[in-house]
Order: structure tokens, then sequence, then C-alpha cells
């Protein structure tokens, strides 16, 4: 019993240093807001699940007095009433209020990393209201917070064009009158009270307001909507505090379609790059047609036949298409969708640095491998690879990018922690917590089934927001006084393809590995990446491609879900700038997705699907694998052997190409994987 007892408190001990290691690792950020009821619109809402989506612990205290202006606060700093409200969402997101706090008191609640001020809405560009009572507010708070805390001006916006606000008379009811003069006004407090950080949420409403939303960000005239109003201002809080661009940030609120997201995205994101001038969102002037989950609403459609020459000719043996048909494709492709990549780096070298022959209580051995893209070994991916102890020689392997870091695959401690400086590299302030994404990387699973597993971040190649290709291997490649690729270069997917071929290089000198028997993979955003490194370099010998959607696996031509515009409206760092003339315009494509698929061939190729995952249309990933079929048939090969779509978690694993539908949401889980294994035994293993 004493035994027993010692070893429960080891593991309790352990358990305790695990998690306050993540802690230490995951550093909080507290923001503050003192203000009224235009900061409870800007912080109360929205703000925590935006850092949540992108694995940013926060806590986020507002005090507030309705109405409150900065000569108040000053009143209430001198003598120390006990007059405010405070709400604080904590790292779990739930929000306590207290009644009748100080100042003080709010201010010595947390190590405050951020604490803003800001104008009541009235007198909010009238900069001799700031000169009166800003200065003494801000020496105030300065000595009651910590040194390293920063403090921030909130720019609140002008009111409606309509309302019926008293104090919209001080700018002659004329909206774009208030709104200059708020710019004006924080500018120059900002200026005078050296107060670096100013966030821009007036610009970002005003920006707003140039799209198809029109002035219907209020709800009363002066209080912004509480779905897109508050939701635009909450995204110009974190892109302005976390440095990192807000468009295609996951979160949004429940309710809100497709394009109010990306206005209040697009207009955040400009306003950061643009604080103090209203930007035009001319290509948001009018809404996107409404996303198409109705079958019968699919448009109809002709697809390039797969085996047609440019010159009308039709393709008849294996050799034609290997010589003629699949690099007119391919070039079609590289210049239209994904973007040309360049060489592999000729100074591209590699190093092991890390090697446990012990991991996982013995199953496998771990290695951690620094793929160099220069000689000088400033720039580097990290690959992780994990491979099965129990093996006689060379084992196949899964490949695939992850999206969270190699840390975040497995709580496996022996996993290096990405270091400041990578971070950095990164473009994040916190990567997410150890062991985070773990449900989508069975590692013993595959270890058990024989097979080794590799990885690596996605940032360590590209990270994944659009920065103007400066943050990725792009600029490694740009010529004498290029800024940024051509509009018929590549964009991040073929970065991140690129860098599968680089791994690739290091795996032909791993004597553990057998590299003609490598699996990639990817999930959505990455599948789309997966299926083109699959398309371009044939050293890959089987291809899977789970919840790809638009320009991954599904046809674009079907226009069901997402398509060409939704793509490259929101991720607008994906594909090279070729493919916006087809935003709209899916039919005048020089080719489809099943022309990707049927570049992989002879090899083969599983295409996943998940029943509730409607954008990414399940029928047109499908059908990308049917339609490909007629390429493999050249080689003597099966391709997809049913033509109907099968019944949900009713896999087709008979063909060169497979395919299956799982119950279930946009994710990828043991259930895919399972059919993944199934499929590459089939493929992969040579004593099958």
């Amino acid at each position: 019993m004493r035994q027993n007892n010692f070893w429960f408190i080891c593991l309790l001990f352990l358990l305790s240093f695990l998690v306050s290691e993540t802690h230490a690792r995951q550093k909080v950020v507290r923001i503050l807001a003192v203000g009224n009821s235009f900061s409870q619109d800007a912080v109360e809402q929205n703000l925590h699940e935006l850092a949540d989506a992108e694995g940013i612990p926060t806590i986020i205290g507002n005090l507030f007095i309705g109405g409150c202006s900065l000569e108040r606060h000053v009143r209430n700093a001198r003598t120390n009433d006990s007059v405010y409200t405070y709400r604080k969402i904590g790292l779990d997101g739930k929000k306590i209020e207290k009644k009748n706090m100080t100042l003080e008191m709010t201010l010595a609640d947390e190590e405050w990393d951020y604490v803003s001020l800001q104008q009541a809405s009235p007198f909010s560009g009238m900069y001799e209201t700031y000169l009166t009572s800003l200065p003494e507010l801000v020496k105030y708070v300065r000595i009651h917070l910590p040194k390293k805390c920063q403090l921030m001006l909130h720019q609140t916006w002008a009111y409606a064009a309509n309302a019926t606000h008293t104090g919209f008379k001080n700018y002659n009811r004329d909206q774009l009158t208030m709104y200059y003069s708020i710019v004006d006004a924080v500018q120059k407090a900002s200026k005078q009270t050296k107060i670096k950080i100013v966030i821009p949420s007036g610009t970002a409403i005003q920006n707003a307001r140039t799209s198809f939303v029109g002035d219907h960000m209020n709800r009363d005239g002066h209080h912004l909507d509480l779905k897109i109003g508050r939701y635009t201002v909450a995204c110009t809080w974190f892109e302005k505090i976390f440095k990192r661009n807000v468009v295609g940030n996951p979160y949004y609120p429940k309710g809100m379609d497709y394009d109010q997201r990306e206005v209040a995205q697009k207009a955040a994101h400009e306003a950061v790059l643009h604080p103090e001038c209203i930007t035009e969102l001319t290509e948001l002037k009018q809404p996107a047609t409404k996303v198409n989950y109705d079958e019968h609403k699919v448009p109809v459609y002709t697809l390039p036949d797969v085996l047609t020459l440019n010159n009308g000719r039709k393709v008849t043996t294996a050799k034609e298409w290997s010589k003629k048909r699949r690099p007119e494709l391919l070039r079609l492709f590289e210049t239209q969708v994904y973007g040309k990549t360049p060489d592999r780096p000729k100074d591209l070298h590699f190093r092991v640095l890390t090697e446990d022959k012990y991991a996982l209580n013995g199953l496998a051995t771990r290695k951690e491998v620094a793929v160099y893209l220069t000689k000088d070994e400033k720039h580097f991916m990290t690959v992780l690879i994990y491979l099965p102890n129990q093996r006689k020689g060379p084992v196949p392997m899964f490949f695939g990018i992850n999206f969270k870091g190699n840390h975040a695959i497995h709580p496996d401690e022996g996993i290096t922690f990405p270091s400041e400086e990578r971070m950095v590299t990164y473009g994040r302030k916190q990567m997410f917590p150890r062991g985070s994404a773990a449900s989508r990387w069975p590692v013993e699973m595959l270890m058990e089934h024989g097979y080794g597993l590799a990885t690596f971040y996605r940032g360590d190649i590209d990270p994944d927001f659009d920065d103007a290709f400066q943050n990725g291997v792009h600029p490694l490649f740009y010529k004498k006084g290029q800024t940024r690729p051509a509009e018929d270069e590549w964009g991040t997917l073929a970065a991140w393809a690129w860098g599968m071929s680089c791994a690739m290089d290091y795996f032909e000198t791993d004597k553990d590995i057998d590299s003609q028997c490598i699996a990639i993979f990817g999930h959505s955003r990455l599948g789309k990446a997966t299926l083109w490194a699959g398309a371009i370099d044939p050293r890959f010998a089987l291809v899977i491609s789970n919840d790809s959607g638009c320009g991954g696996a599904a046809l674009s031509r079907r226009k069901f879900g997402e398509t060409v515009r939704a793509v490259n409206r929101q991720f607008t760092h994906w594909f090279c700038r070729n493919f916006w003339q087809y935003n709209d315009k899916e039919e005048t494509l020089p080719v489809d997705q099943h022309e990707l698929i049927a570049l992989i061939a002879p090899r083969p190729v599983y295409i996943a699907s998940a029943e509730e995952d409607r954008w990414a249309d399940p029928k047109g990933e499908f059908l990308s694998g049917v339609y490909a079929s007629p390429v493999y048939e050249l080689f003597g090969l099966p391709g997809l052997p049913v033509k109907e779509m099968p019944a949900v978690n009713q896999p087709v694993l008979s063909g060169t190409v497979g395919y299956h539908i799982r119950s279930g949401k946009h994710d990828i889980n043991m259930y895919d994987w399972t059919q993944y294994v199934k499929f590459a035994d089939q493929h992969l293993k040579k004593d099958h």
C-alpha cells in the first residue's frame, strides 16, 4: 500500500510539473479595457473566441460606466470611488461580473499586459477633451501597472448617419466629419501621451460601411450591432494586439453568414494596415452568391475532357498521357491555379537534431531532422519522424504537414517545443498546447501496423496568413527588385507542397525509411496542398486527400459549398493570383479537379469526405475520382470502381482510386485513418 501511495504521489508531481510547464510556455495574455459601453461592444464578445481559435490563452477585463468620459475617470481615480462595473472573461471563456469596483482595485486584479483607454463617444473627436484629462489618467494608470504593461488608445467609431444621439450635433450630424475628427483627435492624443498602440476600431467600422453591409453596423445609431458590428471591432483588437492577420481566423459568431464574416475580417485587417484612412472594400460591394447546398441548384456544367489534348486530339495510350497530356495539364495547373514553384534549393542539406530509440515506451524511435533550405542554415524546417521499433528493414511511412506544430501531434515530452525565435518566424506569440492535435495523429496505431509517420509544421515553410509573401520561403527566390510572386507563381499551398518535396529528399537518405513507399496525406487546406504535391512529385507512392474541398478534390464547376470566389477572397494567399480571374467564372477554367487527381496516376490516390462537411462538397470530391478513372484505365488499372456515390461509412477500397464518406463533420479521425491503413496495406506493403 505504501509503495502504491509513493507512485501515486510521483504521478501527481509529474502531472503538476507538466501542467506548469505548459502554462509557462503558453503565456496568458491579459487585456483590460477602461471605458464605457463602447468598450463593452469592443471586448466582451468575440475577442476571447478569436484568440482561442488561434491557441492564444487570454483573460479579458472591461471596467466601465455607461457614457463615462476621460474627465470622469480622472475624478474617480482622484477619489478612488467604487462606482464601476467590472466584467472579466477568464481562460475558460466564462464571464464574471463585480459591482462597486474602483479603478485601483481593477488595475491590481491581474498582471495586465495591455490596458486601453478611450473617450466617451460624444467627445471622441474633440482633441481638447483629451488634452484636459488624458495625461493625468495615463500617469495614474502607469503608476498602478507593471512596467511590462502597454497602454493603448481605443479609436472609437462614428455614429450611423441617421443617429439621434445628442452628441452627434458636435459633428454637425455628419458621419464622415465625426470619423475624421476621431482619427485626428486620437492621433494627436497618442503622440501627446506617448501611447504607441492605437486600436483603429473606428476605421474598421468605416471600412465595413463601404461594403454591401452599408451603414448597418449599429443597433441604435451609436452602439454596435451585436453580430457584425461587434465582430468587426473584435477582429480589429485581435489583429492589432496579437499582430496576426485576422483574415481566415476560423471563429465567427453563430448565425453570421460567410459574406458578413469576410467583410468584418477584411475591414479590420485593412484598418490595422491603414488606421487613419478609409479603405474601400471594392470587391465586397455586393455579397457573393448565396452558398449553395442544394443539389438541385448545381449548375449544368461540362468538364474538360481529361483525355483530350489542347489541340483536340484524343489520348489513347499511357505513353501519350505521360508524354503529352500530363505535361499540358501540369502547366495549366501551375500557371492558372497553384503557381509555379522554383527548383529545390541547391544548398539543401540535413541534420538529425535528436533521436530517441525508446520513444513511446519503447514502441518507436523518434527523430527530429532539420531540413536546411539555405547554406547558412537560417531557413529550415524540422521534420518529426516516428518509426516502429518492430521492423526488419526500411518501413513504409505516412507523411503529412500539421496545423499546430510538431509538439501538438502527440503529448510526447520528447518532441521539441518551438523556441521563442521560431515563434517570431511563425508570427505567433503563443503556440498551441502540447498534444492538442493528438486526435488527428494516431501515432501508436500506425506503429503497430508497421508504418512510420513523419510531419512538419506548416509555418516552417509559410505561415498561413497573408503578409504579401514576406514571412515564408518566397523571398528566398525573388529576383532582383521582386517583392512578391508574379501572377503565375506560387502561393502558400504550392509552397507547402514544395516543402514536402524537400522533406522527401531527406527520406531518400534515411536507411530506416522505405522512400519508395511513402503515402502523403492532408486534411482540409493541407489536403489541397497534398494533392498538388502528389501531382508534381512522382516520388510519393500514395496520395490521400481528407475533406479538401474547392482547390482540392472537389469539382470547381459544381459551385457547391466552397467556391473559387469564396476561397480566393477569404484566403488571398493560397493560390496564385491568376486563379482570381475565375472567381464566379468556374466554367472558364481550363482545368478542373478531376484532372488534378488524374495527374497522380498510375499511383494510388484516396479521397475522403464527411457527411456534414457540405462546404467541401462531398459529391464533388467523389466525382473527381470517377472522372479521373479513365487515365488509370490507360495503365490497365481500375481507378474508382464505382460510379454511384457509396453510402455513408461504406468505403470503396478495391480500386486504385479509393473513396469514403463517413458520418460526422469536417475533421480527420480514427475512422478515416483505419481506411487509409487498409488502403495502404494493399498498395505499399511489399509482402501483400
